[in-house]
């Protein structure tokens, strides 16, 4: 019975007043190997103490401008946010105004009340976490997509030929069939741009774009072509002219083209 007793007690100890889990991740900021940078994509996979993954919940942060998009389970959402050692706020919060059912607006509505609450940021090895105080609120993992994306855009015609190849790591420029394409380096600002640009576009819609002009079609424009590959999966437009893209892509189409014309 005394044992009993004694091996009761260390439980209690060990469950109960042992280090929490905000202390133990407040300690591994200490580590000065770990990456303490809040940028990129990233996945959210617990609000509260509940289990989100089904959602497909995510937030991608930008280092440069402050911002922070994403998905919140219907709309989109955007925004910034600043940081002050651990402690962060994020502003002026807002979304698309799309029609939600009940199960995804109880969800969004969850992600905002605790982005507006949270108060310190706490990096992993594998993310990061949001606390209010020494309460986590959200947790979230860092999505590793940079390899798996590729972003083309192709323009030709009598005479004229532009090929573009973006991934994270270069730009590719063609513009004369068969002869060595331009290559310069990605940076991180020019990949921000075109991801925050690209989160902005349903994929999954990008075939089914119809284009606001078809001069192309008798030789009176440049015919073009957007193709977005990511994750084994390839998203081609449908031919359109070169200069007027669907507006749903414009953006896109307008990042790669500005960064394109830099490679000297």
């Amino acid at each position: 019975m005394k044992l009993h007793l004694v091996l009761l007690s260390l439980i209690m100890l060990t469950c109960c007043w042992g280090p929490s889990e905000f202390t133990l991740l407040m300690k591994l900021q200490q580590d000065d190997h770990m990456d303490k940078t809040l940028h990129g994509n990233y996945l959210i996979k617990e609000l509260g103490k509940s289990d989100v993954s089904i959602y497909n919940l995510n937030m991608t942060f930008t280092t440069n401008s402050n911002q922070v998009f994403g998905y919140s389970g219907c709309n989109r959402f955007f925004g910034n946010f600043s940081i002050t050692g651990n402690n962060i706020v994020f502003r002026h919060l807002g979304m698309t105004k799309m029609i939600c059912n009940d199960e995804s607006n109880r969800i969004e509505k969850k992600l905002f009340d605790v982005l507006q609450d949270v108060n310190v940021l706490l990096f992993s090895e594998n993310g990061v976490s949001f606390a209010k105080n020494k309460t986590i609120l959200l947790r979230a993992t860092k999505e590793m997509q940079e390899d798996s994306l590729r972003i083309e855009y192709a323009a030709s015609s009598r005479g004229f030929y532009k090929h573009i190849v973006i991934t994270h790591k270069t730009i590719s420029t063609e513009t004369k069939r068969g002869e060595n394409a331009l290559i310069k380096a990605c940076s991180s600002s020019d990949w921000e741009r075109l991801t925050q640009a690209l989160q902005e576009i349903d994929l999954a819609a990008i075939p089914d774009l119809d284009p606001p002009s078809k001069h192309h079609q008798f030789d009176a424009a440049a015919v073009a072509r957007l193709t977005v590959k990511i994750k084994g999966k390839t998203y081609k437009t449908q031919t359109f002219d070169d200069g007027n893209p669907p507006k749903e892509i414009a953006k896109l189409v307008k990042e790669i083209l500005s960064i394109s014309e830099n490679i000297e």
